[in-house]
């Protein structure tokens, strides 16, 4: 998984891409963060044309800038974007 995204630490918005992606949170390539940091994540998935937003936690992070972010809890309609996203790759 390779998808291009946006992510807020404190006041910098900064690019990223999302190489891991569940219900329960994504894997992100940026930097090194520090764990317990507040994120946002904004990205697309293919099978859903809204931007879907999600905040969380740094969980982990390596020293090559690969971070894991814990969402706080998905909207319902990110929820159902990121199920249809998961279907169509299952049937691929």
């Amino acid at each position: 998984m390779d998808l291009p995204a946006r992510i807020q630490v404190g006041d910098l918005t900064e690019d990223c891409r999302v190489k891991n992606l569940s219900m329960g949170g994504a894997g992100v390539q940026l930097r090194r963060l520090s764990n317990g940091l507040r994120v946002t994540v904004w990205f697309r998935v293919p099978t859903h044309e809204a931007e879907i937003q999600a905040a969380g936690v740094v969980r982990w992070a390596t020293d090559d800038g690969a971070v894991g972010v814990q969402f706080d809890g998905l909207r319902a309609k990110e929820t159902w974007a990121l199920g249809e996203y998961f279907k169509s790759l299952q049937s691929a």
